[in-house]
């Protein structure tokens, strides 16, 4: 049984390596001269269009290769279809590639028979793929064009063209023009005039197939379905501090059947990654789980969470049966007990001071209290204060600020003579408490000014009857304070010098330092995921969640 769940996988590669062995074999091997003889008694287009339909298949299989790893029906079907293209093109020249025929009708025959482990559906499109598909094409082809000149035709070449002539060739020859390369035959400019044109055909034929596929697209969150998981996060006390966020606009939701619980999700490179814990009622996120593991299963993704709770994460690994590693803590205020005063606050007390010197001063209030003019003057800051930096960000953060449907969000605002300096933004967590999405400053603002934000962020939220202000998320934080300790091995002081360094780049040991100093609860967060073997996948697709990667994305079929 295990060993046929690995099928497509091995069917998967076995295509993609027969897609590029069938390019490289059609443009690196030279014409044998009995080829050549046998090639005199075809016609021109059906010799040209069997040679380019055979490079055509390449390209298509190498495509659909990824696919079949993940056990895309359409991908499997159009596979079919490929390779019994690839087949009959072949054909034409079995006289010197037997292998190439005889390897494709196992290959063939192999899909058939395991017709059963190719059950997904289609992925949701995007509307960049077919520009993608062509892109990718185009240079195959091009590559392809450029090879077949110089591999097998370089001997009919009427002196010695150079390379931008060769090229020149190939790109006219895509739009079925002569291009600056003369040959000794007419018959010969012909073979490659039609060899050309076909290849220039079949850029398009992959482009248009994805433009014209009909694949639902990507899901997003609806206007009603956003209003309705606000509605489920604000009325439950016990909700995780990463509810709201549940909220953006570019996040799915799955319902469970009552839809009184629900799980915020994004497919990414075939992961379906779900954001925190589920929302809703408690004794429903079972029902969740189970639609969402449901949807997984239909089409072929690994189902993974991002930031889980320890709450969360129990149900997860109960009813899913997944494995968990930590990623790192949330510092949480409690605001009752938080205080200025004491030893471990003597560095905030002194931050404080410092820029209450200058002239600072900070206010908090609800965003839908303040003037539209201020508004308006936030909104073109926080764009500014990124400095060119992308907005990062899935399941603890927003992706937007200071909308007039988010008019219950906090903002804690810090000015020097009347000029705004820095804010902090904080979404509802619950009806008791706070959780922040951003904090920004301007470039020039002196240190201090972050200390001062939380500080009056933290005493607003004490009048005002608030239990907790969350903080930044603190990548590898115990692995920081294993490090600090002198019992600490070469392992983990290598592995601490290691994130140190990449600190460089990305603000990992710094908002740990940072958000220590105001001596907050820690709650531990935690990547989910079904197998061992599926861990360098989730994490991938949760680097690029978060926008600390990004790329091109790849075609599904």
């Amino acid at each position: 049984m295990k060993l046929r769940s690995s099928v497509p996988l091995i069917i998967g590669r076995i295509t993609y390596i027969a897609g590029l062995a069938d390019i490289l074999a059609n443009v690196l091997t030279p014409v044998k001269i009995r080829a050549k003889e046998f090639d005199k008694y075809l016609p021109i287009f059906v010799n040209s269009a069997a040679f380019a339909t055979a490079i055509f298949t390449g390209v298509a299989m190498i495509i659909l290769a990824r696919n079949l790893v993940r056990r895309k029906h359409r991908a499997w079907a159009m596979t079919i279809f490929i390779l019994t293209l690839n087949i009959v093109s072949d054909l034409f020249r079995l006289h010197y590639h037997p292998f190439q025929v005889s390897g494709a009708a196992l290959l063939l025959v192999m899909l058939i028979l395991f017709r059963k482990e190719f059950y997904a559906q289609s992925d949701p499109t995007v509307k960049l793929r077919p520009l993608y598909g062509f892109i990718f094409t185009f240079i195959v082809m091009f590559i392809a064009g450029v090879l077949i000149l110089l591999n097998r035709h370089k001997d009919a070449f009427v002196g010695s063209p150079s390379l931008k002539d060769i090229a020149l060739t190939v790109l006219y020859g895509f739009i079925g023009l002569t291009g600056p390369l003369q040959f000794t035959s007419d018959r010969m400019t012909d073979i490659v005039s039609t060899t050309l044109t076909i290849l220039g055909f079949f850029i398009v034929v992959i482009p248009f197939a994805m433009f014209f596929r009909r694949v639902k697209p990507t899901a997003v969150m609806t206007s009603d379905e956003c209003e309705s998981v606000k509605q489920l996060i604000a009325h439950d006390a016990d909700q995780d501090s990463l509810g709201y966020f549940a909220t953006r606009r570019d996040k799915s939701v799955i319902w469970s059947p009552n839809k009184k619980a629900g799980i915020a999700y994004r497919v990414q490179n075939g992961v379906m990654l779900a954001s925190g814990d589920p929302f809703g009622e408690f004794s429903l996120w079972p029902d969740a789980i189970e639609a969402f593991l449901e949807e997984a299963k239909q089409h072929a993704w690994t189902p993974a969470v991002m930031g889980a709770s320890d709450r969360g994460g129990e149900v997860w690994v109960e009813h899913a049966g997944m494995l968990a590693v930590d990623i790192g803590d949330e510092a949480i205020i409690n605001v009752k007990d938080f205080t200025l005063e004491g030893r471990t606050m003597g560095n905030v007390r002194h931050m404080i001071n410092r820029i209450n010197r200058k002239g600072y001063s900070a206010t908090t209030c609800r965003w839908h209290e303040l003037d539209e003019a201020t508004k308006n003057e936030l909104r073109v800051l926080a764009k500014k204060w990124r400095y060119g930096a992308p907005e990062r960000g899935f399941s603890m953060s927003m992706d937007r600020f200071g909308e007039d449907s988010d008019g219950n969000a906090f903002i804690t605002i810090t000015r020097q003579e009347n000029e705004i300096k820095g804010l902090l933004y904080f979404v509802p967590w619950s009806t008791h408490s706070l959780s922040l999405d951003r904090m920004q400053r301007e470039r020039g603002a002196d240190s201090g000014v972050n200390e001062l934000m939380i500080v009056t962020a933290v005493e607003y939220a004490k009048a005002n009857g608030f239990k907790y202000v969350s903080l930044n998320f603190a990548a590898f934080r115990s692995l920081f304070e294993r490090a600090d300790k002198i019992s600490a091995g070469p392992v983990v002081r290598s592995t601490r010098n290691f994130i140190r360094f990449m600190s460089n780049f990305f603000q990992v040991e710094s908002l740990y330092r940072f958000n220590a100093k105001f001596d907050p609860e820690w709650q531990t967060r935690y990547v989910l995921y079904p197998k061992a073997r599926d861990l360098p996948s989730v994490t991938w697709a949760a680097l690029r969640a978060e926008k600390f990667i990004s790329s091109f994305r790849s075609h599904s079929v």
